[in-house]
């Protein structure tokens, strides 16, 4: 629990400080009667603030002969910064008229101001409103560094200013405490007036001709593009918008131009791809559900299902489809759009802005459209930078990085924005922009004020703090409270937040209903919600973090209260409370955390903060991270986590973290088809995890990978033997246990005993562990019917696997691959077509090669037994270059033996014959290979190989034949096996051998 629950006064925001200092008051005071000096220090002060306070700000303070000014405190304006400026400079105005009338007595009264934006702290201190933060030290270090009666700004007011003012520099500065120096701008005065241009197209076009010539000779059957790179303002927008405006006028255009700007907090799940449906629509992203699916139902062959969901993606209150189905839907209204301009003379344009926030799913399946689609769009992004997820996303895309503009150029669009610049403004204009577009058109308006266009908001946190001063203060305080909850909060969780803040709970269910019909909130049955996340984050970011600490806490607790609760959500408020001891509790007591792929955001930062105070926490937590990543199939990252435990536990001879390391060592190379090292290493484990008395779930794991290893290698009673012994380890998981025991049946061809191994297991004690062993039982369960050859019940057992969640990409990828199997062998060749591209979207996804060729050796057969012959030729030779790198001969067989069949039934015999040569050097490993692919191999090795042994290998094939159908014993499933893969053909054609083999 959190020792400190008190909530303090005050809130964080960006307000601007304006310090001014008067210069010779010393020399001024010498002259003057003691009163006399009183009257004019409080005629000039008095001045000052009024026109201080005219402008929204207030006196935070008098030190002497210096005011400190705030604007922003209380009163929050969107144009803070131009009414600090305008009140520097009326008072020095006015000062002028106040020293001529002084002028006779000698006396001179000059100003020294500073004016600087950023993020403040109010409070109280005493009976005193305070405000702190390191904005207030650099004001006064302008103050400090400026001529006598001017103003010196920082660059951040110089920004938000600089087309209502001009200014004159930078200078640098240093500011005590800061181990950087600031740049300084003087202010020179208002600007002149003038219309604020959005900027002609100046220069690029050596590179709009690039784009222009990869645009004309892209083939709308591959996948091409540019990215565009560079710095903000460097013109990457613009010079998309010049390749639009340019091909717009093209003799005999009709494609469309589909434009979205990615958003790092997207409102909705594919939040990129939506906005470019909807700018393809031209409907608003807040119509009515009904209005959205209208409107694509106007696109040829649109399903009505397909318009729902993707209306239901953008509606908060529709229930959520799944990803695998927003996938399909959104293919089929791409594919729709592509279809409907596939006549076109020329491509469509699909530009995406601000590429590097792009949100991942939306990043995942333009990946996919893109390989995939049939009709592909001429592909334009632009970003600050091409990072490795896109890269390895849209590696097809050719990187175009714009530079500064040229000088010539830069003065062309200077001189653009403003023909009559003045030649010294003008150099200065070239000198401090560098050649960014951007820059120069900011530099040449700061001689102009710009009359027609209003003030652009402070910031965007300034902007939505400021549209709640229709409120009362106390519905302010209150939405600003809720801010703290993550997702959701129901009326009685929002009361107990606000009382903690001092908050008067009477108000809160008028507050709700209000906000609610104002649409900052929405309402979802009893629970509430911001309406724009962006609003909420906004709020939050104005609370104290001490408060923001103690509501998180409070949230917390509330939490804990409930028997069912958000392990994700708690463990959000238990870091941002900064109890991080409960916090790796969290994650230490969920029996899935080792799938619980969300957590790797919070490991480090738990690592960090418990490694000296708790660093047997610690230590579980980098376990559970590297277990994570090896689960992910991130191998690479695993193995560095993997160090890490290494290094601590040969450090401080920490037999858990020795355990775990071999544990997963041991998976590795049982994955990678080690099978000696898996092992040796799991041995090793088995040994620690006893030391260091680790539950029977981790034990009996390592048992399973040894036993698997050992099934490889034709162990079969070795590795029943194994998992045998672990049948009375004191507390035993049911499923490892079940599941170990299934997994040996099923290599062993004793499909009906592997089912009935499952059968066997009951529903886990552990509600949060319910997850994993149904994904992965059914994973099991799904791939002992393949082999069982039990068609009729693959598509239940299928949509079981996805609907129990998506743990691993690889297998769901091959749950639908065998959907589609499924279809197609029932007829159905739509669904087939579906479940085919939804598997291929998947099997894209995985990253790791060993878990990637199992994917790909099941899409190979899959579309081999649907009929798609060069699919899975295309997919095999994959698995093949994959697999015969990594030694993974089981997967490997399989990918040889569908190339022998299709080479050898196109008449490729030495094609076939090089296929057959290469598997059988897989025999001298000794290893298991899969039955059903044996049999075709012995059967091409008595057709195409030599004529000495093929009585041989007939006679073996024709003994294989029989010994499957044995084992799937039903009439039915012996008639579905020889429906496939030219087995009935196999069969008839050895049917002479029969008698002589009986």
């Amino acid at each position: 629990m959190a020792k400190n629950t008190s909530i303090k006064a005050g809130e964080r925001r960006n307000a601007t400080i304006l310090f001014a200092d008067l210069q010779g008051f010393t020399s001024l005071s010498e002259r003057m009667d003691p009163e006399e000096m009183d009257a004019l220090m409080s005629r000039l002060f008095g001045a000052f603030e009024e026109i201080i306070v005219s402008r929204g700000g207030v006196v935070e303070k008098y030190i002497g002969d210096a005011l400190v000014a705030v604007f922003g405190v209380p009163e929050l304006h969107e144009d803070d910064p131009q009414r600090a400026l305008e009140s520097a400079l009326a008072f020095l105005e006015r000062n002028r008229a106040l020293e001529r009338e002084l002028a006779p007595r000698g006396a001179r009264l000059s100003f020294r101001i500073g004016v600087h934006s950023g993020l403040i702290a109010t409070g109280d201190r005493g009976s005193f409103k305070v405000v702190t933060g390191h904005p207030m030290a650099i004001a006064q270090r302008l103050q400090a560094a400026a001529e006598p009666d001017h103003v010196l700004v920082s660059e951040a007011v110089k920004e938000r200013c600089e087309g209502e003012f001009d200014f004159d520099g930078p200078v640098r500065l240093s500011v005590k405490g800061a181990s950087e120096t600031i740049s300084a701008w003087r202010l020179v005065g208002t600007a002149i007036p003038g219309l604020r241009d959005a900027g002609p197209f100046v220069g690029r076009q050596d590179e709009l001709e690039e784009l222009l010539r990869l645009y004309v000779r892209h083939d709308p059957e591959t996948n091409s593009g540019v990215y565009l790179v560079g710095e903000a303002g460097i013109g990457k927008t613009r010079l998309a918008q010049a390749l639009v405006e340019r091909i717009r006028r093209f003799p005999e255009f009709s494609s469309p131009t589909m434009m979205a700007k990615a958003q790092k907090y997207g409102p909705v799940r594919y939040a990129a791809v939506a906005d470019l449906v909807l700018d393809y629509l031209g409907v608003d992203p807040a119509s009515d559900p009904d209005a959205i699916a209208s409107a694509l139902s106007a696109l040829p062959g649109m399903e009505p299902l397909h318009c729902r969901r993707f209306a239901g993606l953008l509606s908060p209150g529709v229930h959520k489809a799944q990803d695998s189905e927003i996938v399909l839907s959104l293919f089929s209204i791409f594919s729709a759009i592509m279809e409907r301009h596939s006549r076109a003379v020329y491509s469509a344009v699909l530009f995406i802005d601000n590429a590097q926030a792009m949100d991942r799913q939306s990043r995942e399946f333009l990946s996919y459209y893109l390989k995939s689609g049939a009709y592909k769009p001429f592909t334009l992004m632009a970003g600050r930078d091409q990072n490795q997820a896109l890269r390895d996303a849209f590696p097809e895309l050719k990187t175009l990085r714009l530079l500064p503009l040229k000088s010539d150029e830069a003065r062309e669009l200077a001189v653009s924005h403003w023909a009559e610049i003045p030649e010294r403004l003008l150099a200065a204009t070239l000198a401090q922009s560098g050649g960014n577009p951007l820059f120069i058109r900011e530099y040449a308006l700061y001689a102009k004020k710009c009359r027609t266009l209003s003030c652009l908001p402070s910031t965007i946190q300034n902007m939505f703090i400021t549209s709640l001063d229709r409120y009362e203060p106390s519905v302010r305080d209150f939405i600003t409270s809720v801010s703290v909850f993550l997702l959701n909060f129901n009326a009685a969780e929002a009361t107990r937040v606000f009382e903690a803040t001092g908050g008067d709970p009477a108000i809160v269910q008028a507050a709700l209903e209000t906000l609610t019909e104002d649409g900052i909130l929405s309402r979802s049955g009893e629970c509430y919600s911001f309406a724009l996340d962006v609003f909420k984050k906004s709020l939050y970011a104005s609370i104290l973090n001490h408060n923001k600490k103690v509501l998180h806490g409070l949230v917390a607790n509330i939490m804990l209260e409930n028997i069912s609760h958000n392990r994700l959500r708690l463990l959000h408020h238990l870091m941002r409370s900064e109890r991080w001891a409960e916090a790796a509790e969290v994650i230490r007591t969920d029996p899935a955390r080792n799938y619980g792929y969300e957590y790797l955001a919070s490991l480090d930062v738990l690592y960090k903060k418990l490694a000296r105070t708790a660093p047997d926490a610690a230590v579980q937590l980098l376990i559970t991270k590297s277990a994570l990543y090896f689960n992910a199939g991130k191998i690479a990252e695993a193995e560095e986590e993997l160090k890490r435990v290494l290094r601590i536990a040969v450090g401080e001879r920490n037999e858990l973290c020795m355990g775990f390391a071999y544990h997963m060592i041991c998976a590795h190379n049982s994955m990678s088809a080690s099978f000696q090292k898996a092992r040796f290493t799991g041995q090793k484990a088995l040994y620690y995890y006893r030391e260091a008395g680790m539950a029977a779930r981790s034990v009996q794991n390592v048992v399973r990978h040894i036993a698997f290893s050992e099934i490889q290698r034709n162990n079969f009673e070795e590795a029943r033997a194994m998992v045998e012994q672990t049948k009375g380890i004191p507390g035993r998981d049911d499923f490892e246990y079940a599941s170990a025991i299934a997994e040996g049946r099923l290599y062993s061809g004793d499909y009906r005993g592997a089912l009935d191994a499952l059968a066997s297991v009951g529903k886990p004690a552990d509600d949060d562990y319910v997850m994993v062993t149904r994904f992965f039982g059914n994973d099991l369960r799904l791939k002992i019917l393949w082999q069982l050859c039990d068609f009729g019940a693959l598509a239940p057992a299928a949509h079981a696997l996805l609907d129990a969640g998506d743990l691993s990409d690889a297998l769901v990828a091959q749950a639908y691959a065998m959907l589609a199997a499924s279809a197609a062998l029932s007829g159905d060749a739509k669904a087939a077509r579906e479940s085919f591209m939804q598997a291929e979207y998947y099997s894209d996804k995985v990253r790791n090669d060993f878990d990637r060729v199992e994917a790909l050796r099941t899409l190979a057969v899959c579309h081999f037994i649907a009929g798609n012959v060069r699919k899975a030729e295309t997919f095999a030779r994959e698995a093949l270059v994959l697999g015969l790198r990594h030694s993974c001969y089981y997967t490997t067989f399989t990918a040889l033996m569908l190339l022998v069949q299709i080479a050898a039934d196109r008449g490729g015999a030495d094609e076939a014959r090089f296929f057959l040569a290469e598997a059988s050097c897989f025999f001298s490993t000794g290893l298991l290979l899969p039955y059903k692919d044996v049999i075709v191999y012995f059967y091409y090795a008595s057709r195409l190989l030599g004529a000495e042994d093929s009585s041989k290998s007939a006679g073996i094939a024709r003994k294989l034949i029989e010994e499957e159908k044995a084992r799937l014993g039903s009439p039915d499933l012996v008639a579905n096996f020889l429906s496939v893969r030219g087995f009935g053909d196999i069969d008839n054609s050895l049917e002479g051998l029969r008698e002589d083999l009986a």
